[in-house]
């Protein structure tokens, strides 16, 4: 079967070397060209996984390289005008997350897809984690019952760079890691969140531009109740993005998620502190999948819709700590 042809638009977010990795793997995939405005990146990218095709203008690899697939992997207030390009070029499209950094722009690029009939999947790796995706399974046959409460963590380090430029980034940690537990939350109950509350705060990392640490309280249309601890409270070394810690309470049972614990840690005196993991590769398992909805003509798992309402829960977030009150969602774009 003919491999999908994949490019990457930047390797500016840290998770564009995993995806990287895995197209190298991937039989069914092949990684044909490259897009970096970084010459030092573009160059390490290209000699990392062997791409002769490389850009520093990515209209240019859209209109001469033949692929069928992008990965959008550049700062956040970027992704839009990379996915137009791409979806007018006729490209199936895997934005990073958040989808984008205002509504009014992931609105843009949904557009763009639709018109141009290409797929637009956003990279929601815990819809793809086998922890999490076990999890939605025992919800969808009734095991705990009626959802009722829904509490989540999700802590990390400080990506540096960018990631601390609200300009580039949209924000700080809210804007990095409310979207992935947000999403899991309307995955789980099907439900879309009706009021946002939170209180964010620059506690960890007082030189830095944006928040750094955050909690969120929402209730969703159907009742349900759920909260974000979000946060960049990880020391430099840390070994994970985040922790992804899941607490579902149902009407009939209880269910606990530690989505990153199939590990070791080991501290001796021989060697500095290491953390070795091996659960599942939920990166792999992702792009895996969004093969399978190219070739099989499948609406994606994590959609663009679901990038897009990932966010407005964020930047409601944002507005109810400027506002020092509870938001009512839908936001007007």
């Amino acid at each position: 079967m003919k491999k999908i042809r994949f490019a990457i638009l930047s390797f500016a977010h840290l998770h564009a070397w995993s995806y990287a990795r895995v197209l190298s793997e991937l039989p069914e995939a092949e990684l044909v060209a490259i897009y970096d405005d970084n010459m030092d990146r573009l160059k390490k990218a290209a000699e990392t996984y062997g791409v002769k095709a490389v850009y520093s203008d990515y209209n240019e690899l859209l209109k001469k390289e033949d692929i069928d697939a992008v990965i959008i992997t550049s700062e956040n207030a970027r992704h839009c005008e990379m996915a137009i390009a791409s979806a007018e070029a006729g490209k199936h499209i895997l934005c990073e997350k958040p989808i984008a950094t205002t509504l009014e722009d992931a609105d843009k690029m949904l557009s763009a897809a639709k018109r141009a009939d290409v797929k637009f999947q956003t990279a929601f790796v815990m819809r793809y984690h086998e922890a999490t995706v076990h999890v939605k399974r025992l919800i969808d046959s009734g095991e705990i019952g009626k959802i009722l409460i829904i509490t989540t963590t999700n802590h990390g380090k400080y990506p540096g760079g960018w990631f601390g430029d609200p300009k580039l980034a949209g924000g700080g940690s809210v804007m990095d890691h409310v979207v992935h537990t947000a999403d899991l939350m309307r995955w789980y109950t099907g439900s879309e969140a009706a009021e946002v509350y939170a209180i964010i705060g620059k506690n960890i990392r007082p030189e830095l531009a944006t928040e750094d640490c955050a909690l969120l309280s929402i209730k969703f249309r159907n009742g349900t109740l759920g909260s974000i601890d979000c946060s960049w409270s990880r020391p430099d070394n840390w070994p994970i993005w985040g922790d992804v810690y899941l607490g579902i309470y149902g009407t009939s049972g209880y269910i606990v998620v530690n989505a990153f614990m199939t590990n070791i840690w080991l501290a001796s005196q021989n060697k500095q502190f290491t953390w070795h993991y091996f659960g599942p590769d939920c990166d792999r398992d992702m792009i895996r999948d969004f093969i399978r909805v190219i070739r099989e003509d499948l609406e994606p798992r994590a959609s663009g819709w679901d990038g897009r309402q990932a966010l407005e829960i964020a930047l409601a977030a944002y507005e109810s700590n400027k506002m020092k009150k509870v938001i009512k969602l839908p936001l007007i774009p």
